[in-house]
């Protein structure tokens, strides 16, 4: 009998620990990306790069002097990229917002 209490136990144990959310860990932070108000007038099609995947993991149009914010984006190194702008390169970490301007010249 005490063989199958225990495995019973910790299973839901485990269950009542995942319902609650124990342990849980959010590995995605936020990043906010302005165009530089004097870049060419139209939409800039703004896209954040992981580093570790080399993939597109945001991606969202912004006009010059506007702002896109992006939540879920992994943490670590990201490179956000439009058009002919000048890429940029940040690290997205977890309880702050990372921040880029995209511009046309320092490339």
């Amino acid at each position: 009998m005490l063989r199958r209490v225990v495995p019973v136990f910790l299973l839901g144990t485990a269950a009542v620990l995942t319902l609650a959310g124990c342990g849980a860990h959010d590995s995605t932070g936020q990043l906010s990306v302005t165009v530089s108000s004097n870049a060419a007038d139209h939409a800039y099609e703004v896209k954040v790069i992981t580093a570790t995947t080399g993939k597109v993991s945001e991606h969202q149009r912004v006009f010059p002097g506007g702002t896109a914010n992006f939540a879920g984006v992994p943490l670590g190194g990201v490179t956000v990229k439009a058009n002919e702008l000048c890429p940029q390169k940040t690290t997205v970490k977890n309880g702050t917002v990372a921040a880029v301007t995209l511009t046309t010249t320092g490339c």
